[in-house]
């Protein structure tokens, strides 16, 4: 059975007359006879039945009719839909991303991209945690995405794109709040608080802070709940600088003694699948133009 077969019945049952059938189907008529009985042979029952010279379904067609209209009406769906994905109909990409680079590196290359590459794609944006990203990108629910590196993921490219800075943060009543800079073996007699260990960012920041035998709370998520707390007490943090930052007007930003590299946001997807025109287009785009690394 093949598709063929499928749509030469449908339009057979619905005319129930062979030559103005193959008309319209663009066959001759021994072809559509001979692929409408190597169908019934396969299924193993007649699906039409002669009356006089005229041919009309019979009660096993009329049932088979009715799948087949639907499975048809499912795969056309299915291909109109694939389309839409497809350079056929300016493309869709499908980008996950951690939610720091929502209000800035990203608007910035997805404009470029329809500025200068493409202006017809449409880009499905998803925030989230670095893991879910990868998640995302791993089920093919995400084409590309905007994450922290994460080791033993042999299936996924990692491309470095930008460098968040690694920073102090205190509130402007705190002690330290008088400097620009510091050193982190200065910060010793100070509670620290941090993102989860469970995180990419919390595990860079954990080498930093034990090469220095500092302790630390690794409980938070993000900056805007570190933000809060440190504006709030005498806690001081260790974060990103990031533009959720700049919502709290009680808050210091001191830069630290610590690489301006550390902390890497890599673009990833995934190896060895299909990737539509515009998916591969958005990639190398991102790589020619939106890459801000330290030198």
């Amino acid at each position: 059975m093949n598709l063929n077969q499928l749509y030469y019945f449908k339009k057979l049952a619905e005319l129930e007359h062979y030559t103005q059938a193959s008309k319209e189907l663009f066959i001759t008529q021994p072809s559509l006879s001979g692929s409408i009985s190597s169908l019934e042979e396969e299924l193993g029952i007649a699906l039409f039945q002669r009356q006089g010279r005229n041919i009309k379904l019979s009660k096993y067609g009329k049932e088979f009719y009715q799948y087949v209209c639907s499975s048809l009406v499912e795969l056309e769906r299915g291909i109109e839909k694939a389309k839409e994905k497809s350079d056929s109909y300016g493309g869709t990409a499908d980008v996950g991303c951690i939610p720091t680079l929502a209000g800035n590196f990203l608007p910035v290359a997805v404009n470029g991209y329809l500025k200068n590459i493409d202006s017809k794609t449409t880009f499905n944006i998803f925030h989230g945690m670095t893991l879910a990203v990868i998640e995302g990108i791993e089920s093919e629910k995400y084409d590309v995405g905007f994450c922290s590196y994460v080791e033993n993921k042999p299936n996924l490219e990692f491309h470095p794109i930008i460098a968040q800075e690694l920073i102090l943060l205190v509130n402007n009543n705190h002690r330290l709040a008088k400097k620009d800079s510091i050193c982190l073996k200065e910060l010793s007699d100070y509670p620290i608080i941090t993102y989860r260990q469970s995180l990419p960012i919390g595990k860079t920041i954990m080498k930093y802070l034990k090469a220095n035998h500092l302790k630390a709370l690794y409980a938070y998520d993000d900056e805007i709940t570190i933000g809060g707390i440190v504006a709030n007490t005498d806690n001081i943090a260790i974060t990103a600088r990031t533009s959720f930052l700049l919502q709290f007007q009680d808050l210091k930003m001191i830069s630290l003694d610590i690489p301006s590299d550390a902390r890497l946001i890599y673009m990833v997807y995934k190896k060895d699948i299909y990737q539509t025109f515009h998916v591969k287009a958005f990639i190398t785009y991102v790589l020619e133009s939106q890459c801000h690394l330290p030198k």
